[in-house]
């Protein structure tokens, strides 16, 4: 596959929950559970809607973007970040036994992808506790090639600390030869900072309209449709 300047894709990065990962627990996703019952624990009622905005983003990121901007917009808060970033990683651990279903058809998409020679990464802003959990469960350990979190790199989203780091380990200079594949407007946020080719999925909770506002290069229902598209050549 190559662009016009007939760059080849060597990497592909994926994000988790909602693009890979299928995390809902009865119908809502898991961060949004844990989240809403962190803010619970401390008193404040959230809607699954407000969680929404901040997905895709580090999750102590999107705590601090729920306090400053949902709960106190005009005046500074009191509540301590640490603390309910505790909670919430241990909220995390709590329903991840619920986790443990993939995306349909995306183990088939990593099979196929790297019988190409492309390599995988994945990236997360959860814990990097919860991402490795995660790669356990689903039995990917084999599939995939690169495993990056924001508590890992030091960065979250839409900083490109991630994919830059699953570049480093393979010796790729290149970002226009990386794909980024997730299904949050931060996903693409960090694929452009990035300077690599974004593609947004619709298995996410943010809807395509949404996504649109940030323009990714493709926009496709789910990752089964990926490797097609990595195969027609218009990168």
């Amino acid at each position: 596959m190559a662009d016009e300047r007939n760059t080849v894709i060597k990497l592909v990065m994926f994000d988790l929950a909602g693009t890979t990962v299928d995390d809902n627990i009865q119908g809502i996703p898991l961060v949004t559970v844990a989240m809403k019952e962190t803010f619970n624990k401390h008193g404040y009622k959230i809607e699954p809607e407000t969680v929404n905005k901040y997905r895709g983003l580090e999750k102590k990121d999107a705590i601090r973007g729920i306090i400053k901007n949902e709960l106190c917009p005009d005046s500074s808060s009191s509540v301590d970040v640490e603390v309910l970033f505790k909670d919430f990683k241990d909220f995390l651990r709590k329903h991840l036994s619920s986790i443990k279903d993939e995306i349909p058809g995306t183990s088939e998409v990593f099979r196929q992808l790297k019988s190409r020679g492309l390599k995988i990464a994945v990236g997360s802003g959860f814990p990097h506790s919860v991402v490795e959990s995660i790669m356990s469960m689903l039995q990917w350990q084999d599939l995939v090639d690169c495993i990056c979190s924001a508590e890992k790199v030091g960065k979250g989203r839409p900083h490109p600390a991630m994919i830059q780091e699953a570049m480093k380990c393979f010796g790729v200079t290149d970002p226009r030869s990386v794909v980024k594949v997730g299904d949050t407007k931060a996903d693409i946020d960090e694929g452009k900072n990035a300077g690599c080719w974004t593609v947004a999925v619709l298995t996410g909770t943010q809807t395509v309209e949404c996504l649109r506002e940030k323009n990714p290069d493709f926009i496709i229902n789910s990752v089964k449709e990926l490797p097609n598209l990595l195969s027609t050549g218009t990168f």
